[in-house]
This record gives structure tokens, C-alpha cells and sequence, in this order.
């Protein structure tokens, strides 16, 4: 039995969430190797990523684990482009105030696309992390951002194989190319990599940290 909970999210957001939490513990099998699973609201709404807390469960005879993802509710939300303006469009003072007992969460943003392909991303991350197919400690401090971005393309290319919900390969690759290409040119080598990593020709940490040292050092 794995216990799903929502916790400190939007309530008319957690009816759309809780299937889809549902669908990914059962497609990744998180019942093996956890005691529960939690989507949590992060106290930084504006956070850019989420974060994982992995810790072993006093109330589980089979000694699984409880796992906590943060995360802000924009991550299940559609991608809205950035319309932000040097000047406010109106004073403070000329702004209406918000209606009583009304909502700040949108439910016509909601994407379950997006919040599909989020949960299974970060819950298959969490998987990894469980069954000791990646060692965060053993990352070394300067690497753990490339190696981060190099493991996602790992997630996303197994689940884009497996048929579940995940990130697109172009989404990926941007993703890949924005973090990478900031700290020098990305050359068809370095492409070679990204493509191996998202078809599964690179799969083990170890591996993915050795190739590290032939990709733009950040």
C-alpha cells in the first residue's frame, strides 16, 4: 500500500493533481520502494526547481521509504511566455484589490500534460535515487549541475522508451543547450553526447560523470 498526498497546494488544483499522481506511482511501481509519496507546495513559490526529500519510514515494516517532493504549483501549469514590462501597468495605488474568498491559483493554466510529465520525471529521479542508480553524494560539489542536467536527459529519454509521460527530447535539448552553450560553443561531439544520453547509449552515473570532463566545463 503507498499513501499520495498533496500538501499545502491550491485546493481546487489537488482534485486535477491527485489522478495523475496516481497514474505515475503505478506506471514507475514507487509502491516497491516507498511508504508514501507527498507533492508539497515550496514555502519560495518563485522557486525554479523543485527539490526531493528522501528519508526511511519508523511506520513501514518493509523499511520503504517516505519520499517529499516541494515544488511550486507552476509546474503544472502551462508555459506562459514572459510578458513582464520594465514599468508596472499601474500604480499600487490604482489596482483593484482581489475579490474576498477568491483564489489566486488559475485553473484554465492547469496543463496535465505538464503536471504528467513533471511527476513522472521527478518521481522516476526519486526511483533512482531509492534503488541507488544515482549516488548524490558521490557528486562532486562543482559537477552536481551539469551532472543534474545530464541525468534529466537520462529521465526523459527512459520514459520517452517506456511510452509514460516525460519531457519532449526538443525540451530537453533546449534545456541542455541553454545550460551548456552559456559556458562555451556546443559542438557536434557535445551533441553526440546529448543524443547518447537521451537513447540510452549512456545510462550508468558513473558514466555520465565521466563525460562531463568533454562537455563545456560550467
Amino acid at each position: 500500500m503507498l499513501d499520495l498526498h498533496c500538501k499545502g497546494l491550491f485546493d481546487e488544483l489537488c482534485p486535477h493533481l491527485k489522478p495523475l499522481l496516481e497514474s505515475a506511482a503505478g506506471s514507475l511501481d514507487l509502491a516497491t520502494d516507498f511508504f508514501s509519496i507527498s507533492v508539497i507546495a515550496d514555502d519560495f513559490p518563485e522557486a525554479e526547481k523543485p527539490w526531493l526529500q528522501l528519508s526511511r519510514s519508523s511506520l513501514d515494516t518493509e523499511k520503504r521509504l517516505e519520499a517529499k517532493l516541494f515544488c511550486s504549483e507552476a509546474s503544472f501549469c502551462t508555459l506562459q511566455p514572459l510578458t513582464r514590462s520594465i514599468l508596472p501597468a499601474s500604480q499600487v495605488w490604482e489596482q483593484a484589490p482581489a475579490p474576498r474568498n477568491t483564489s489566486l491559483f488559475d485553473e484554465a493554466s492547469f496543463s496535465s500534460e505538464r503536471a504528467s510529465a513533471f511527476l513522472h520525471h521527478e518521481w522516476l529521479l526519486a526511483r533512482d535515487w531509492a534503488r541507488s542508480e544515482i549516488v548524490p553524494s558521490a557528486i562532486p560539489e562543482g559537477q552536481i549541475e551539469a551532472f543534474s542536467e545530464s541525468w534529466a536527459v537520462v529521465i526523459d529519454g527512459r520514459l520517452s522508451r517506456l511510452g509514460l509521460p516525460g519531457y519532449s527530447m526538443v525540451e530537453r535539448r533546449s534545456q541542455f543547450s541553454g545550460l551548456f552553450s552559456g559556458a562555451g560553443v556546443l559542438l557536434p561531439d557535445h551533441w553526440q553526447i546529448f543524443q547518447s544520453l537521451w537513447d540510452g547509449g549512456i545510462t550508468d552515473w558513473h558514466d555520465v560523470l565521466a563525460v562531463l570532463r568533454h562537455l563545456p566545463r560550467l
